[in-house]
């Protein structure tokens, strides 16, 4: 992140998530922690309803720019994660995965908001984990960027709690890097479980 741009520009984790983007005329999409938001950007101009969230007004004013620029269906909204938004049929993130310790955050606010990820680097990861019931429609799928740069163990443990609660996950891409393997996993809801008919 060049140290003139408080926004997190697009990298390789980016990239990934592009393809998840790609969605049907009228979807309900989420992207949280947008930073530069071409993941929803991309969503809004295949039709989609877009709603991009961001705690960096910064990154929110240039979203908004480039969305009235293309004429998109794009709200950027500043708020933590989700708070205060409806159900989504698609919710979108790549957050901070980097383990940080206290004594190592950057003095810039803005930086350690795109790349904090909590000691172990899955803090943000499990708050979203723990907000999706509240915000994914119920055949929805949230798709979510990791890192093997975050603890095993950790996101053992994350993913281990989304299963118990009857949620699905599925391990979609595996990239390998120098140093770092980026991965995508696809999260979805419980089943509804099904009705037998009045009798």
């Amino acid at each position: 992140m060049a140290a003139s741009d408080p926004i997190y520009p697009p990298r390789e984790d980016s990239w990934l998530l592009l393809p998840y983007a790609r969605v049907s005329h009228g979807t309900s999409v989420l992207e949280i922690g947008a930073g530069s938001g071409i993941a929803a950007l991309t969503a809004a101009r295949c039709g989609a309803r877009v709603v991009a969230t961001d705690r960096n007004p910064h990154a929110l004013e240039r979203l908004r720019h480039s969305a009235k620029a293309e004429h998109l269906d794009l709200e950027a909204v500043r708020t933590d994660l989700a708070r205060g938004l409806g159900r989504f049929d698609r919710i979108l993130a790549n957050p901070p995965y980097l383990p940080t310790r206290a004594e190592d955050r950057d003095p810039d606010p803005w930086q350690n908001l795109a790349l904090d990820g909590g000691p172990d680097g899955t803090s943000t990861t499990d708050r979203i984990l723990a907000a999706l019931p509240e915000h994914l429609a119920p055949r929805g799928s949230a798709y979510l960027v990791g890192s093997s740069l975050q603890s095993p163990v950790s996101m053992r443990q994350l993913l281990d709690r989304w299963r118990a609660r009857g949620g699905r996950v599925e391990l979609l891409v595996s990239h390998a890097m120098e140093g770092e393997t980026l991965e995508v996993r696809r999260f979805s809801l419980p089943s509804e479980p099904r009705r037998e008919p009045d009798r």
